[in-house]
């Protein structure tokens, strides 16, 4: 009968070790699943916001080949103009159209041959002169008219890109509060239930680093791409995210802030391993230097420097070991 007891007793205690791990298991599971539900949702609105953006882009690369075609076009045709110009003026200056005049004039028939010919290549240059000019001027009412139609489509793409973009913040907004929610349960679960410091706003993902942006948010894989009309690359990605939403170190470290015209208030992380994050375009700063935990909150997302002032975002790089930057996307990935 004891045996019997101690038997039950003992199966009792490793079903009760095996079964919480097991629902631990299923909730963390429940919760990663509601997140990126709540995540698709925004992707929505995020992926139609991206292809405006990308078309709005693409027409000002397209404006600034234009732009400096019709540059190149018009001092082709100053400098085509010149020379003809100078050409009529100096025939009429010299009374050179008295051509018979300037063949009868010559000595002997070589001489006459002679003047001839050099008539004949002087009325061949003023054609092509001529020619060259006439050209040059339809090409460039040519490529105004394009850049005129151009602009038009530009203007299109703004206002689409306007009601996009108005669309993805309202997402983001009317998810927030349950984003939030979801995602400190499922930090509690990935803690083991063991409650946070007072000081750290979220906990490590997959890879050991946190994430940056502490709310819904919306990221796509932009790396490489185009920006300021061509004249530059995307050596970042941007973390779509309500203005004011907090920001936290991705590992521990070390910050320095600094502004610049581009990042606007940015923030440097040098983590102890010898990794750097930037964070640019923040609202504001929670901590300007010093040593910072991972996952404590350092500032918050807006839109300062070159961003929108209506599409506030995180500008995030990661160099690691302090060298050239590389794709955050991936990273990004495994932090949720």
């Amino acid at each position: 009968m004891m045996r019997r007891s101690l038997c039950a007793a003992a199966v009792l205690v490793a079903l009760a070790m095996l079964f919480p791990a097991t629902s631990s298991a299923q909730t963390e599971a429940q919760l990663k699943a509601r997140l990126d539900t709540l995540k698709r949702d925004a992707a929505a609105a995020g992926d139609a916001y991206s292809k405006a953006y990308w078309a709005l882009d693409e027409s000002e690369v397209r404006i600034a080949k234009l732009d400096k075609a019709i540059r190149k076009t018009n001092r082709e045709l100053k400098t085509a103009r010149g020379t003809l110009n100078s050409r009529a003026s100096s025939i009429y200056r010299r009374e050179e159209l008295d051509f018979i005049g300037f063949l009868l004039g010559a000595s002997s028939f070589e001489s006459f041959v002679s003047r001839f010919e050099f008539l004949s290549r002087i009325g061949t240059a003023d054609a092509e002169a001529v020619s060259r000019v006439t050209a040059l001027h339809t090409k460039l009412t040519s490529q105004r008219r394009s850049i005129a139609e151009e602009r038009t489509s530009r203007l299109k793409d703004v206002k689409r890109l306007r009601s996009k973009r108005d669309a993805l913040q309202r997402r983001l907004k009317s998810k927030e509060a349950e984003f939030r929610r979801v995602k400190e349960q499922l930090d509690s679960v990935r803690s083991g239930g063991r409650p946070r410091p007072g000081d750290i706003a979220a906990s490590p993902g997959p890879n050991g680093m946190v994430f940056p942006v502490v709310g819904s948010y919306y990221y796509s894989d932009t790396w490489g791409a185009s920006r300021s009309g061509g004249r530059r690359r995307h050596q970042g990605t941007d973390v779509m995210a309500p203005r004011g939403t907090k920001l936290v170190a991705i590992m521990s470290g070390t910050v320095r802030t600094k502004s610049n015209r581009l990042g606007g208030k940015t923030i440097w992380l040098t983590a102890s391993n010898g990794w750097q994050f930037y964070y640019a375009h923040l609202d504001s700063y929670v901590v300007t230097s010093g040593r910072v935990k991972a996952g404590q909150v350092i500032g918050t997302v807006g839109s300062t420097g070159n961003a929108s002032a209506s599409s506030p975002h995180l500008h995030l790089q990661i160099h690691p070991g302090g060298g050239r930057p590389v794709n955050p996307f991936p990273y990004l990935r495994s932090m949720e």
